[in-house]
Formats: structure tokens, C-alpha cells, sequence
């Protein structure tokens, strides 16, 4: 009978501490807010003797939020004058701090970089 109660109170106050503990943990925060200030797409043609090329879309992000953003990637889709995709590329930064401006650079090099005339970009956190 004394082993079944000293196994309930060892029980119970390990479950007291889960919930004490538990409920002291501060919340673990999953990011700012990232926003794209400003790009623009350069392309640039053959060079040399090799057969390629590159597109490079620049720009400026900035965190707008409140917290550091561990994870940071702006990802660009390039397109040619059809539409027609022709290659995705991103560009990633780490430890953004609130306020931070980021001056990225996206490159896509290959023999069709120079056809990109269109692009579509985007920023994440995750």
C-alpha cells in the first residue's frame, strides 16, 4: 500500500513540474516580417568562349517586424518574352535584425539567362 502511494505522489509531482515548467517557457518566436523595397532585372549576354550567360535580378528587402529573422530568402522565377519559364534562382541571408535592409542579388547563369526579359519575385521567412 506505501509503494502504490509514494508512486502516485512521484507521478503527481512530476506531472506539477511538466506544468510548471511548461508554463514558464517563454514562446519561442518564428520570425519578422520581410518586405522587398525595391529590384530589377539585368541580363547580360555571351562572354567569352563559354556559352553562357547570366540574369540577375537586384534589390533591397528590409525586416519590418519586430524580431530577427533567422531564415531570409527572396526567390525569383525568370521568364522569356513568351512566358515561357525558363529557370528559378534565390538569393539567402541569415540573422536579419529588425530594421535591417538587405541588398540581394539573384543570379541565374546558362546558356538561356540572356532571354530573361520577365520575372516574377517573392520573399519568405520559412
Amino acid at each position: 500500500m506505501k509503494r502504490v502511494v509514494f508512486r502516485t505522489v512521484v507521478v503527481a509531482l512530476f506531472l506539477v513540474l511538466i506544468v510548471v515548467v511548461g508554463g514558464c517557457a517563454k514562446p519561442q518566436e518564428t520570425g519578422g516580417e520581410l518586405k522587398i523595397l525595391s529590384h530589377r532585372l539585368t541580363a547580360h549576354g555571351f562572354a567569352g568562349g563559354m556559352p553562357q550567360s547570366t540574369a540577375t535580378v537586384t534589390g533591397r528587402a528590409q525586416n519590418v517586424g519586430a524580431v530577427t529573422i533567422n531564415y531570409a530568402r527572396i526567390a525569383v522565377n525568370y521568364y522569356d518574352k513568351d512566358g515561357r519559364f525558363l529557370a528559378t534562382a534565390s538569393a539567402i541571408m541569415q540573422n536579419l535584425a529588425p530594421g535591417q535592409v538587405w541588398d540581394f542579388t539573384v543570379l541565374f547563369q546558362g546558356p538561356d539567362a540572356w532571354k530573361a526579359v520577365k520575372y516574377d519575385i517573392a520573399a519568405s521567412t520559412k
